[in-house]
């Protein structure tokens, strides 16, 4: 990977090389919270292994700007979306749900060079977030699917 830049700066945001598997790059940055809400990661993954293109960079300015507001996007849409029966949650959990009170913290951009993201929410007190998290994908701007990650490997 000796083409590959170990430190990419997006939108202002000095983006550092880590340690991948063979084949892969993935450039991680942590943004600064201006309301103290803790740490957020955006991660951008290319397999294989090559520099972004402008197009993904692009998309990662966006979501690094707009990082809050889809935050917001992805909660509020799997406060909707995990009512549904088919992700059987308990019935203290639905309640949960509309309880006012924040269930999803410490959220996660990853950015993949097909141009496809993921907002991961790495804490939360449902069940099927454990141990993983739980994601919202995203087509462009807007929340398209929940992702489940109980069953995901730990990479």
């Amino acid at each position: 990977m000796a083409d590959i830049p170990h430190h990419l700066d997006i939108a202002g945001t000095a983006f550092t090389l880590i340690d991948s598997p063979e084949g892969v790059a993935c450039w991680t940055a942590m943004l600064e919270s201006a309301d103290d809400a803790g740490p957020r990661a955006v991660s951008v993954l290319m397999e294989p292994a090559a520099q972004p293109g402008q197009d993904l960079l692009a998309l990662t300015a966006d979501v690094i700007a707009r990082f809050d507001e889809l935050t917001g996007l992805a909660g509020a849409y799997l406060l909707e979306q995990l009512a549904e029966p088919r992700f059987g949650l308990r019935d203290d959990e639905l309640l949960a749900l509309r309880g006012g009170e924040p269930l999803f913290g410490g959220p996660e951009a990853v950015i993949w060079d097909d141009g496809g993201w993921m907002l991961r929410f790495t804490e939360s007190r449902l069940d099927l977030a454990d141990p993983h998290g739980i994601g919202v994908l995203f087509e462009g701007m807007a929340p398209s699917a929940v992702e489940d990650l109980s069953d995901a490997d730990q990479a």
